[in-house]
């Protein structure tokens, strides 16, 4: 029996790409609800199956995607204020 869960993400415009690849090659269920009021951000919510190792590295990998270009973009605004 399959156990769903869902995991909102706010993926950074720019990250998105990436995201989008995973989310394709590990055939996850997903769905964009929004963004924020910048358009800096993309609200994004994947279905995933606990229980489903691949899955969830994938979410994960996810999740490192998008802590990289967090990482990236406050290298930028370091570089800027120097």
């Amino acid at each position: 029996m399959k156990t769903l869960r869902v995991k909102e993400l706010e993926v950074p415009v720019g990250a998105m790409p990436e995201v989008v690849d995973v989310l394709i090659d590990n055939d996850l269920d997903n769905s964009l609800t929004g963004t924020d009021e910048d358009h800096e951000l993309i609200y994004l919510e994947v279905s995933y199956d606990k229980d489903d190792e691949d899955q969830k590295a994938a979410v994960h990998e996810i999740e490192d995607i998008i802590d990289d270009h967090a990482d990236d973009d406050d290298d930028e605004e370091n570089e800027k204020e120097d």
